[in-house]
């Protein structure tokens, strides 16, 4: 075979090449997507997971099977898609705490979430509310932390444990209201809301999901809210902007994230997949009894969000040195 042979024969092989990749991402997805959840099943975490796959099963035309990889704080699962092949095959939902948090309290991640994903899209929001004992606790901010102010350390908080969203948004409270309250973590956010109904502690900033059935069988009083409008389960329940803590606005959120250099084409797909059903009414409805509100966004806005959170929360847990169990 003559040199004009040989590289004829090249130009054909990759020609034929670039069309089979072509197809390749055009068809996808072409079997089952894994969604993996660095979480225990059975929680709310989980519950959004399997509600999200199955709405974007029907949506992409493939199975989308949910995947629990807990351990090490949801390290492991995060890692694991971080390494997975960047196919579209393998996607994450992160809460805010593994995807910008997290950046803060472990210097040594095997991971790099802005590096090494990339993100596809945000996918639910949440409010945090400040609860408290009826028998214990002030029936307004405005009094919790008047109470706060004059006895230093002497009023309790609980939280899901050290770092967690209930912990970081009362050390914001603390911190934009000059006051101190004293910590008591707990492993999760159902044993500190155990231990506030038992008026063991004094207060928490609980989920609105988790919180609201003790708010409705009288068991919690709901003081305030952590973000900046009402919400929608307790619309009589102000938020802390309105009780004159400036520019508060605290909210969780999860985001679906793939490994990083996913082909354009495919975070396409998965976008707008993931979008139509932040804006489908029945997901949104099923959400909203959940105490989750269904959100989709592009993926430069899912990008932002990571990287404003990441920034800061970071100088909220250096400011604190706050520290991981």
């Amino acid at each position: 075979m003559n040199v004009l042979s040989r590289l004829c024969a090249v130009i054909l092989a990759v020609s034929f090449g670039l069309v089979a990749m072509g197809k390749a991402h055009a068809t996808y997805p072409d079997k089952p997507i894994r969604l993996v959840a660095p979480y225990a099943a059975g929680g709310l975490t989980d519950i959004l997971a399997r509600s999200l796959a199955q709405e974007l099963s029907n949506r992409v035309g493939q199975p989308v099977i949910v995947e629990n990889r807990a351990g090490a704080g949801g390290i492991i699962g995060t890692d694991f898609v971080a390494k997975a092949p960047p196919d579209g095959y393998t996607l994450a939902l992160l809460s805010q705490g593994l995807a910008s948090v997290n950046a803060s309290l472990y210097p040594n991640l095997p991971y790099d979430t802005q590096r090494d994903f990339t993100p596809i899209s945000l996918i639910a929001k949440f409010s945090m509310v400040l609860v408290g004992n009826p028998a214990r606790t002030s029936e307004s901010a405005n009094q919790l932390i008047d109470q706060a102010r004059k006895n230093p350390l002497a009023l309790t908080y609980g939280s899901a444990g050290n770092a967690s969203t209930a912990h970081l948004t009362m050390v914001m409270l603390n911190d934009a209201t000059g006051t101190k309250m004293l910590h008591v973590p707990f492993k999760g956010e159902a044993p500190a809301l155990t231990e506030l109904v038992g008026g063991r502690i004094d207060s928490i900033f609980a989920t609105v999901g988790g919180a609201l059935p003790l708010i409705q069988g009288g068991k919690l009083r709901a003081i305030a809210v952590a973000d900046k409008t009402r919400n929608s389960q307790l619309p009589d329940v102000p938020t802390l902007r309105e009780t004159g803590v400036k520019d508060f606005e605290v909210f969780g959120w999860y985001a679906v994230l793939a490994p990083a250099k996913v082909p354009p084409e495919v975070v396409t797909r998965l976008s707008k997949a993931l979008m139509a059903i932040g804006k489908d009414a029945q997901f949104q409805k099923s959400m909203i009894a959940r105490g989750i509100e269904a959100v989709g966004s592009t993926p430069d806005e899912a990008a932002k969000t990571i990287r404003d959170e990441t920034a800061r929360w970071g100088a909220i847990v250096r400011k604190a040195n706050i520290t991981v169990d």
